[in-house]
Formats: C-alpha cells, sequence, structure tokens
C-alpha cells in the first residue's frame, strides 16, 4: 500500500498527515472538517483589581523610574504580506517610497498600520479597554417568510428631515392588492417603468389566494392613479407554487404590494425605539454591506437597484436600495396608529419579508462594563496609558464640543525592507464587514442550548440575539477577534486555489460582476522589514508589556515546552488585509537600541542597563491571575503560528477541504450558507436546525463540522 506523508514546518501542532487522514498525534484529520478563520480571546470578567485604570505619567517631564529610548524591530514575513488597495490605480498599490540603498521607490509598512497592530495586541496581552468596539451596535436579521400580520398597511413618505427620518407621511388604508409584475409592466410601459412608487390605477381588487388579494389580469390595472407600488429583492421567489386554478405549477411569478392613498397627508411620530430598530436592522442588509465597499459614498438621493427575475435574471422593475434613511415618495409598510393629525409608526419595513433587531441590548451591554473605552484621561487602562487615548463621546455633556483625549508614549516609524524584496498582484475573494450577528461564533458558548432548537415553530432561532437562547441571561460577547496565524501559506486554502490560476475567483468562482471582489498587491513571504519605535516616560512593566506586544515570544515561550521535534513553538501576529486568507502573519525580533533615564539625558550620567527579560518579568508581575490564564490557555495556541491546520481554515466551506499535496477545486471554497442555516438552533414546518457553536480557542481541537452547500439536492 502506498502512504504519501505531508511534511509540515516545525512549531505546527499537527506536524505530518497520511494518505489514510491520519496525523502523527493519533488525531484524525478529516477532511469534512474545517478551522473557522477566525476566534476570539476572552476579556476577563472579573473586576480589575486597584490601580488597573490610572493616570497615566504625563508628557511634562521624565520622571523617576521611568525610561524613553528607542527598539529596533525587524519583521520576517511568514506569509505574504497585504495592503487591500485598488491594483488599477497606481496609488493604490502596497505603497512606496525612496529609500537610500535602493535604485526605486520601495514597499514599506506605514508606521500607522504598524501601531494599530501592535496596540490591538497589547489590549489582549494587557487585558486593556475595548478601544476599537462600537457600544451601539445591534444586529438585524431576515424575517421568516410568512405574510404580514394584520395590521400592516402601505405608507408613502411625504417629508423628511435632513437625517432621512420621516415628517410627513401618506397612509393606504385599506389592505394591500398584490399585483403581478407583467401586468404592472403592460400598464406602466415595461419593466422600466415598473418602480416603488410608481402610481397606478386598479379596476378590481381582484380574488383572494392564499389569504391575501390578488390581480393578474393586465386589463384591469391602467397607468397613473392614487394607488403606489412597492418592490422588494425577488430572492423569495425561487420557489414554484402551485397553481389554484389547477394544471401547470406557477413559476416563481414576482407579484408587488400596491395600495390605494387616501387623501390626508398626516405628521409621521416614532413609537419608543421603532426608528433605532429599524437603522439596526438595514445594517446588516446586502445592500449597506455593497454600499460601505464604495469610495466617495453618498445617499442624499435614492439609489436605484434593478430587481431581476431570480430564475431567468429578466428585468422585473427597479426598487430603492435599503439605506439608513428614507426618501420622499419611498414607499414602505408600516404598522400604524392613526389620528386625525398624526401618523403613529409601531413599525416599518420595508418589504413584506424584512428584518428585524436583535433584542433590545446593544453590544455595550453584552460586554463587562469595565472593558470599556476609557472616557477620562486621568484614569487609563494599561494600554491607552502608553498608546493614548481618544474621546470619542464627544462634548461631555456640557452642551460644547470637547476632547477629553490623552497623547501616547510611543511613535512608531515606517517599517522598511531590509534588501530584496518581491510583489505580487493579488486578486481577492468577496471579504465582507464582520457580522456580529451570527451568534454561533460571536456569543459565549451556552452548553445548555448546544444541539438545541427554538421551542415554538418560526421562533427567533437560538443564535440570534434576544431569542429565547438569552432566557437563562444575556449571552456575552465571547471576546477579541483573533485571526489564526500561518506559518506555511501554500496549505492555506487560498494559496492552494489561485497558485496556478491567480484570478480563479474572478474568473472562474465568482461572477465578474461581483462588487465585493478586490485586488491588491503584496511582498512575498521571507521578506524582512525593520522599523524603530521611540518611545518616552514608560516604567519598566510598560516597556516590557510593548516589547511583549512587538515579540509576543518573550511572554508567552515561558507558558509552553518544546514541541515534538525538540523546537520552540513560534509565536507572531499579523499586519495588513487578507488576514482571514493567510496574509499578514509576521515574527519578530527586537532590541533596546537606547536607552535613558532622567540622569542620563539631562545630568549626562551613564545610561540605565535594562535587559529585555526584566522588563518582561516586570510586566508580568502586573498581570492578574485571570489574564494569566487567558495567556497559558488561549494565546499559546492564538499566536502559535499553524497551531491549526492550515488547510482546514476557511469560512465555512461549500465542500470537503482535501489535505495538503491533494487536488483542491476552488468551488468547494464558495461560502456553505447551508452551513448558516443548519446550525441557527431555529425551526420551521417540520424542519429543525440544531444551534452549533464556533469551539473555543482553548479548545483542544478548532474544528467544526462541513455542512456542504446544497446538500439537500444532492449535491
Amino acid at each position: 500500500m502506498c502512504i504519501s506523508v505531508v511534511n509540515v514546518l516545525h512549531g505546527s501542532r499537527w506536524f505530518t498527515a497520511s494518505g489514510e487522514g491520519k496525523v502523527s498525534d493519533g488525531k484524525r484529520a478529516a477532511q469534512d472538517e474545517f478551522v473557522n478563520p477566525y476566534t476570539f480571546v476572552q476579556v476577563p470578567k472579573g473586576e480589575p483589581e486597584l490601580g488597573w485604570r490610572a493616570a497615566p505619567s504625563g508628557h511634562d517631564r521624565l520622571a523617576a523610574g521611568l525610561y524613553s529610548g528607542v527598539l529596533e524591530v525587524e519583521l520576517t514575513a511568514r506569509s505574504p504580506l497585504l495592503l487591500r488597495n485598488a491594483y488599477a490605480d497606481a496609488d493604490g498599490a502596497f505603497p512606496r517610497r525612496s529609500l537610500s540603498g535602493f535604485e526605486n521607490r520601495v514597499p514599506y509598512l506605514p508606521g500607522s498600520s504598524l501601531a494599530g497592530a501592535v496596540r490591538s495586541l497589547h489590549e489582549t496581552l494587557a487585558g486593556g479597554c475595548l478601544r476599537v468596539f462600537n457600544g451601539d451596535f445591534r444586529p438585524g436579521y431576515r424575517d421568516q417568510v410568512q405574510p404580514r400580520p394584520p395590521g400592516w398597511r402601505l405608507a408613502r413618505v411625504a417629508e423628511v428631515d435632513e437625517d432621512g427620518r420621516p415628517l410627513r407621511m401618506q397612509m393606504c388604508p385599506q389592505p394591500p392588492v398584490w399585483v403581478e409584475s407583467a401586468a404592472l409592466q403592460s400598464a406602466l410601459g415595461g419593466a422600466d417603468g415598473l418602480e416603488t412608487g410608481a402610481r397606478v390605477t386598479l379596476l378590481s381588487r381582484g380574488t383572494e389566494v392564499l389569504g391575501r388579494q390578488q390581480l393578474e389580469d393586465p386589463n384591469l390595472v391602467r397607468g397613473g392613479g392614487d394607488w403606489v407600488v412597492l418592490l422588494s429583492e425577488a430572492r423569495t421567489r425561487r420557489k414554484d407554487r402551485k397553481n389554484p386554478a389547477g394544471g401547470a405549477r406557477l413559476r416563481g411569478r414576482y407579484f408587488c404590494a400596491t395600495g390605494e392613498l387616501e387623501d390626508t397627508v398626516r405628521g409621521a411620530v416614532f413609537a419608543e425605539g421603532v426608528w433605532e430598530s429599524f437603522l439596526d436592522a438595514v445594517d446588516d442588509t446586502n445592500d449597506m454591506r455593497e454600499f460601505r465597499q464604495q469610495a466617495g459614498r453618498d445617499d442624499d438621493k435614492p439609489h436605484w437597484v434593478d430587481v431581476l427575475h431570480p430564475k431567468d435574471k429578466k428585468l422585473l422593475g427597479k426598487r430603492i436600495a435599503a439605506r439608513r434613511r428614507l426618501y420622499e415618495d419611498q414607499v414602505l409598510w408600516v404598522l400604524p396608529e392613526v389620528s386625525d393629525e398624526t401618523l403613529t409608526l409601531k413599525d416599518i419595513a420595508l418589504a413584506v419579508v424584512w428584518r428585524h433587531a436583535g433584542g433590545v441590548d446593544k453590544a455595550r451591554q453584552r460586554v463587562p462594563a469595565h472593558a470599556l473605552a476609557c472616557t477620562d484621561p486621568t484614569q487609563l487602562c494599561p494600554s491607552c496609558r502608553i498608546f493614548g487615548s481618544a474621546d470619542t463621546e464627544g462634548n461631555g455633556g456640557r452642551g460644547r464640543a470637547e476632547q477629553k483625549a490623552y497623547r501616547g508614549h510611543v511613535r512608531f516609524g515606517d517599517a522598511a525592507p531590509r534588501d530584496a524584496y518581491a510583489t505580487k498582484q493579488e486578486w481577492l475573494p468577496p471579504m465582507g464587514a464582520p457580522k456580529p450577528g451570527a451568534g454561533q461564533f460571536y456569543l459565549n458558548r451556552d452548553h445548555g442550548s448546544e444541539g438545541k432548537t427554538a421551542a415554538e415553530k418560526n421562533a427567533q432561532p437560538l443564535r440570534e440575539w434576544g431569542s429565547e437562547g438569552d432566557g437563562k441571561g444575556r449571552r456575552g460577547l465571547r471576546g477579541r477577534k483573533q485571526y489564526w496565524l500561518t506559518g506555511t501559506p501554500s496549505d492555506r486554502p487560498y494559496f492552494r486555489a489561485s497558485a496556478a490560476t491567480p484570478q480563479v475567483f474572478h474568473q472562474n468562482v465568482y461572477e465578474p460582476s461581483n462588487k465585493m471582489l478586490t485586488q491588491g498587491e503584496s511582498v512575498e513571504a521571507g521578506s524582512v522589514f525593520t522599523a524603530r519605535v521611540h518611545f518616552e516616560n514608560l516604567s519598566d512593566a510598560d516597556l516590557g508589556g510593548l516589547l511583549c506586544a512587538l515579540d509576543p515570544a518573550l511572554l508567552l515561550h515561558a507558558y509552553n515546552g518544546k514541541d515534538t521535534e525538540g523546537e520552540r513553538p513560534e509565536y507572531g501576529w499579523a499586519v495588513g488585509g487578507g488576514r482571514p486568507l493567510g496574509f499578514g502573519t509576521v515574527t519578530s525580533r527586537v532590541t533596546i537600541a537606547s536607552l535613558d533615564d532622567a540622569a542620563s539625558r539631562y545630568l549626562d550620567e551613564t545610561a540605565p542597563t535594562l535587559d529585555i527579560e526584566e522588563t518582561v518579568a516586570a510586566f508580568r508581575r502586573t498581570a492578574s491571575k485571570e489574564l494569566k490564564d487567558v495567556w497559558k490557555r488561549q494565546l499559546t495556541k492564538v499566536l502559535r503560528l499553524d497551531w491549526a491546520a492550515p488547510h482546514q481554515v476557511w469560512y465555512p466551506p461549500a465542500g470537503w477541504l482535501p489535505e495538503p499535496g491533494q487536488p483542491l477545486d476552488p468551488q468547494v471554497l464558495l461560502p456553505s450558507f447551508t452551513f448558516w442555516k443548519e446550525t441557527t438552533g431555529g425551526r420551521a414546518e417540520e424542519a429543525r436546525f440544531p444551534y452549533r457553536q464556533l469551539p473555543a480557542s482553548a479548545a483542544p481541537e478548532p474544528t467544526m463540522k462541513v455542512i456542504p452547500q446544497g446538500k439537500k439536492e444532492g449535491r
């Protein structure tokens, strides 16, 4: 029997794999498992010890017992380094500058990029505050596919304020009539004339079909009049349905909601929380994801989107894209309470199958209160005392604009190449914004809910914020997001798929028109960059924390023995873009180039001697027992190169992920929407989908089972 063996770089936890799927430590390297590209490091829950938030050292003088100086950092790219900019624009490639010793302008890592990455890691190591965190975030979820309950009506926006919030609206007091798009196109001069807000006249309210009034005869529809039309996305019309008149099944016909406007235009007011819930629901729409990708985006005017038939892609009409505002003449669904002059809106929606906000709690209520961003410059967490604190609250409650910020004690220079390098154009698959609403991954593990489904049919799935999964207590957010690091990039699925055909995702996997496809430029793995970091007025413990953030191996080697090859594990961090794909992993070596205290700087006395081990030990002494447990149990895995088997690291894939050395069809790297559906903890009709959760970063195995896309169709 022939057994192929794949050798993997030392420092990895999975070492060798055979053609039979066995690894050297006896664990199975199953092709039906994957490792999500990101995991989470716990935010310490316990109240910090006295002095965790304290006054910074200030900038007026170099105080006794504090140090200033320069660090030299050498960064070795263990995977290609990427800055995701438009390659078509010469200025949008990897940034370049003129440097001594190089004939042409050379790539470099901006000091601002380094500062952001190092600060983020320092916050994790030191248990700092959640500096970059949207505490007001609340996710939106798609509603169950079912008719609107009684009481919902169509309404037209007559006037909005500067933020797009309706001031006056015109109601359609009667239940809507659903008119087939072909009949409306005939009355409006074709698909180009059929759009949200179009005016028609119906000569009949049609007949009742499946609990709603439905009109299909084009002879009963006229252009112009007091009826308004609402178009929405057509994807929910994919399925054929039974023909009430018998005969052939109706193949995915598209019906538009229409309503007859009354003459009265009323002032619009919102019940408590309704407008905020609408904005939260809008934020997670595909319209908004594409909008956030646009350069120079502008939402002052409505953006019209073609509504295409899901089967033959023929134009049906045009709808208004979802935005965090509404527009004059826009038509939407409302749940109203009507008086003579006022329309009180108890709920609003842009489609009959719309979205709802996840409960009432915002993100800030799902993290420990002490971990929220520092706001008082006289009381700062360990990270803000070193890197600075920017006030994000605004006016401090005094009615005038003011900043309560603090300048940091660290300045990062650009990282320039030490010697030869090579660059490469990269063709990147879609990578959207984070989706914290995916409770399977973002919410704390709830072992009582694992494998269960919602108790009632059509109830909110357990993965949703505010669902019955929160019934025993609000589930917290899992912590700080970290991406698995790459020491063997050639084993990662992206690099395997694009090795022979760099443009494979743009040409063969996704539609070329996909707006989420991007390009960039990378610097090859093995390139070495050097940078200088200036610091001032730091204690030995502060300096130790900074050194550990620049080279986490200084801290974490104390918590690991040697691996089975007799080598010490390799630890690193990540910088730049494309980290979910395996870009950006670096290992580092840091030295103290110069060091001063007050006496050596101002009195010309001998410079102090302080070695790196002393500062790291001082930093370690400042940490709580809970934080040290995070270092030992979680960071020794998360910051270790290839602790997670690199060939398995991908978002929930559409198919199996073969081992290195075996062919990988790029089509298997498409998203598995089936995975997200069948892990929600929801139930509909007779289907039950058990709630599945991302393994903890400290778990022995970070793998999850692959649920192939379209498995129920036999693919």
